[in-house]
């Protein structure tokens, strides 16, 4: 017990390295609006988060040391860059609204929130459930869809891909023309419709993963537009302020999605506010704790579980749906790993950071070497963000970049083959679109 209370203490003060670390990026990118500093206050905030949130669960400060080491690495490559350049390249640009509030990226925009929709609709049809199961209680049928997801009973449905694929899209165009428009009027239905698709799956097929994606791929568009506008900061008070009143409304909207696995038919006040908290600790803090035991049995040959250790596999966990590309048919459990991480009666899941991957793929040291690269990496196409008035790629980059970062806290995005496809897809019509002078 007086172990747990010095871990916890030094861990909360390795923490703080990574907002000093943000803080320090900001002052050699000269703007707090860089790869660096964007990725570095996620992992200030997923640290931290857990450790008071998840406060009864066990965390090796060394596991804090190593995630501070691999942001350091990442962060080294920007001292390879005179960023005073860029940074007066991108003052010759035209403002935001010229290159996305468009008509054809606003078209663009309606037209795949529409298809999305559509094609979403057609997909949870597709199952089974009817359509006056849809009207007469949309709510249930999230939970029935979960039900046939967890027991392998879902059909495979060219619907649900289109669906999928075109909410990220919408997201980006979605994140690009709300920046744009500046004052406008109108910008809450550009955000209803942005997040249209994903606030669909997330009822109609109780997955919230889609819907806080494509929260972030929306903030990744939000933010290319204040690079164009030159506003380099993050957030301020009255960011801060309307970023306070949407996570008010995004909160019910969770919580109700969580209803929809059952919950509502518990007739105990205390037993549905206990599955809450459950479902709120397991999505948002389960990840460091869980990470820590597995890196603690690895490493130190101590912890509450025993696990599946693989060794240098090159980069498959990172990069899997790359593998699967090429033909690579490993069998895996349906969530990449089926350890489930439990300590108490809140702490329960199989979330294990992207840095389990990574460790696996590359070990210890090798994953110092691949977090440089990544870095080196993003500060490229950051730069090239900044040189070039017009570059779809280096735009489409960044926007992924931050949703990416996001979810380091669950896995590489890259385990998916949905990911390459849609980032390829995008580029080519941003590509089109930005070059069409109408």
């Amino acid at each position: 017990m007086d172990n747990f209370w010095v871990f916890k203490c030094i861990s909360l003060f390795l923490s703080f390295f990574f907002l000093l670390g943000a803080w320090c990026a900001k002052k050699v990118f000269r703007i707090w609006l860089n790869p660096v500093s964007i990725f570095l206050l996620f992992w200030f905030f997923y640290t931290m988060f857990p450790l008071l949130v998840a406060f009864e669960a066990p965390v090796n400060p060394l596991v804090i040391l190593y995630i501070l080491s691999f942001c350091f690495a990442f962060s080294l490559s920007c001292f390879f860059f005179p960023w005073y350049i860029a940074l007066a390249r991108n003052e010759s640009k035209l403002p935001s609204s010229y290159y996305f509030n468009r008509p054809l990226i606003v078209a663009a925009f309606y037209g795949a929130a529409g298809f999305s929709a559509l094609m979403i609709f057609m997909g949870v049809l597709q199952q089974g459930i009817s359509i006056d199961q849809l009207l007469a209680n949309p709510i249930a049928v999230g939970g029935v869809y979960a039900g046939k997801r967890y027991s392998g009973e879902i059909v495979s449905s060219v619907y649900a891909q289109l669906g999928l694929q075109c909410s990220y899209y919408t997201a980006v165009f979605g994140g690009l023309v709300y920046g744009a428009r500046g004052a406008a009027k109108g910008k809450i239905k550009l955000l209803i419709v942005s997040f249209l698709p994903a606030l669909l799956v997330m009822f109609l097929q109780s997955a919230k993963g889609l819907f806080f994606f494509s929260i972030f791929l929306f903030l990744g568009g939000l933010l290319v537009a204040r690079v164009y506008d030159k506003n380099y900061t993050l957030i301020n008070y009255q960011g801060f302020r309307s970023l306070s009143l949407y996570g008010l409304l995004v909160f019910p909207i969770v919580i109700a999605s969580f209803l929809s696995r059952g919950i509502y038919e518990l007739d105990d006040t205390t037993l549905i506010l206990n599955r809450l908290r459950y479902y709120l600790v397991t999505y948002s803090s389960v990840h460091l704790p869980a990470f820590s035991d597995w890196f603690s049995e690895r490493y130190l040959g101590e912890s509450l579980m025993s696990y599946r250790h693989d060794t240098l596999t090159m980069g498959y966990y990172t990069f899997m749906s790359l593998f699967q590309l090429a033909g690579d048919d490993r069998s895996l459990p349906m969530g990449i790993y089926d350890e489930f991480y439990t300590y108490g009666d809140y702490v329960k899941g199989n979330l294990f950071t992207v840095f389990r991957g990574i460790i696996n793929d590359f070990g210890l040291i090798g994953s110092m070497f691949f977090a440089f690269f990544m870095g080196l990496l993003c500060n490229l196409g950051y730069w090239r963000l900044l040189s070039h008035k017009n570059s779809a790629f280096a735009i489409v980059f960044f926007v992924y970049f931050v949703a990416i970062s996001y979810q380091t806290y669950i896995i590489s995005s890259m385990s998916w083959l949905t990911l390459p496809l849609v980032f390829t897809v995008q580029w080519i019509l941003l590509f089109l679109l930005m070059r069409v002078k109408v």
